[in-house]
């Protein structure tokens, strides 16, 4: 069972033990929905959806947040102030299972990489100056026969990019000074399959995933690159991604695999690295990790996001958690992929597997708490997406209601021929959801394809598309 459900039994106690009351203030962590959106995936034989993959993101010069996320058909841009899609710049789309891309920016720009062949393959260039009208594709940047890569990091300090090489046997050494243009300058060998690296101040971490270990490099001569320390994880799993805290001092490292744990190691001393604190979620099943300040945010598969407070590296606590993936907890590769929470406003970019893209909000709060007192109202008006998309036979519209209002819920073909009414009413302000199960208004089951549906509150309306499958 989930912490959280526990916590709702402790709070119930709390109720009927005290009565209505004011609480002392406490330190409150909440990970909150903002928007979700949907991009189209695919349904394989064997019954996965999928279509996304990484996200990143892109504060603008003017404060504006974009989601970079990798999708069935390439690179997709989002302004999230308003969740519009600004572009989808084509990636290739062949020869892998999974849709897998990765993307990191650099000053303007944003490079992506994939394990798939086609479209723009190689190290895909866009540039983001012309937002928020607008992307421009530069080009892709191909060195001989290695085109194709599970993942890249950018040290934004110096101006370099670390590409995993095809096959995982190193990483390649790219210099950005002209960012459209790049350059090889060398090819590290790794003697072990690697599947990510992550580089800071010529400083390269990586893992090296079937071998069961990680790696420590010296890359301050890039002609000459020096290995401090390999680690082999004990009792290992599949040692995936690899993030240092901000003062370098310690990073964590992620194992794709069931039941292993999260692991947190000190490397102030490269020659005696010790394993110094251990997290295990809710699926038991972690993806990527990525730290900023004193939170490690956690794509945790089909746990969606949690939040773990490492302040104390000894000591890993989790403090917040999300899940993107309700229908259940099993340690599968569904589920969230990534989750990026480098932004300016609290926000977390977090990108599912089968195509969605979740806006969350991470927020502290000390408040004194009213037990029994009214509910939480939002503070703007949200239309979600809705959940699950595809579906079959039915899903969940979610919308958000800071004030009382009219609302109105109603479903179209794509002909904008009305199809079913499902709200008309006044409603309080609040945490709202309806459900349609694929019916018309007479109580007709209709045809599988795609559907809009129109949500009016007061002045705001917005329209979303879903998919009815059958």
């Amino acid at each position: 069972m989930k912490r959280r459900f526990m916590k709702k039994k402790i709070f119930l106690l709390i109720v009927l033990f005290f009565g209505l009351q004011i609480l002392p203030a406490q330190s409150e962590y909440t990970l909150e929905l903002v928007d979700r959106i949907w991009f189209d995936s695919e349904i394989w034989p064997n019954g996965d959806t999928t279509g996304g993959s990484d996200v990143w993101g892109y504060t603008a010069p003017d404060g504006e947040e974009y989601a970079l996320m990798g999708v069935m058909d390439g690179i997709a841009i989002v302004r999230v102030s308003d969740m519009e899609v600004i572009d989808i710049v084509p990636g290739p789309t062949e020869g892998f299972y999974y849709y897998n891309r990765d993307i990191k920016t650099y000053s303007h720009y944003a490079y992506a990489v994939a394990q798939l062949t086609g479209t723009n393959q190689g190290l895909m260039i866009i540039d983001l100056s012309p937002l928020p009208d607008s992307v421009r594709f530069v080009g892709s940047y191909i060195n001989g026969s290695d085109t194709l890569s599970h993942n890249l990091s950018i040290d934004t300090a110096t101006g370099y990019a670390y590409i995993v090489k095809q096959g995982g046997t190193g990483f390649r050494v790219v210099n950005l000074a002209d960012p459209e243009n790049p350059e090889d300058v060398i090819t590290v060998s790794v003697p072990l399959s690697i599947n990510d690296v992550y580089a800071r101040n010529d400083t390269v971490y990586v893992g090296e995933y079937f071998s069961g270990s990680f790696s420590i490099f010296d890359l301050s001569d890039k002609e000459n690159p020096q290995l401090l320390a390999r680690v082999d994880v004990p009792n290992p799993g599949l040692v995936h991604n690899i993030w240092p805290t901000d003062d370098g001092t310690h990073i964590m490292t992620t194992e794709e695999t069931a039941g292993k744990t999260v692991k947190m190691w000190n490397i102030e001393d490269m020659e005696n690295i010790e394993l110094v604190g251990e997290y295990l979620g809710v699926n038991s099943l972690a993806h990527n990790t990525h730290i900023m300040g004193d939170f490690a945010y956690i794509s945790h598969f089909t746990a969606g996001v949690t939040v773990v407070d490492i302040s104390d590296p000894t000591n890993l606590i989790e403090v917040a958690q999300y899940d993107t993936y309700p229908l259940n907890d099993n340690p599968n590769y569904r589920g969230c992929w990534g989750a990026y929470p480098f932004t300016q406003n609290g926000m977390v970019f977090a990108s599912d597997m089968e195509g969605y893209l979740t806006v969350l909000q991470f927020t502290e709060t000390n408040t004194s708490v009213f037990v029994g007192g009214p509910e939480q109202i939002p503070n703007k008006v949200v239309l979600h997406q809705n959940y699950p998309n595809p579906f079959n036979p039915s899903t969940q519209i979610s919308y958000n209601l800071p004030e009382d209002a009219m609302v109105n819920i109603n479903v179209y073909d794509l002909m904008g021929r009305s199809v079913r009414t499902l709200v008309s009413s006044n409603q309080i302000a609040g945490y709202r959801s309806v459900r349609w199960d694929a019916t018309n208004d007479v109580g007709e089951l209709v045809s599988a394809g795609m559907y809009v549906y129109l949500v009016r509150a007061g002045d705001y309306s917005q329209t979303k598309k879903m998919v009815l499958l059958k």
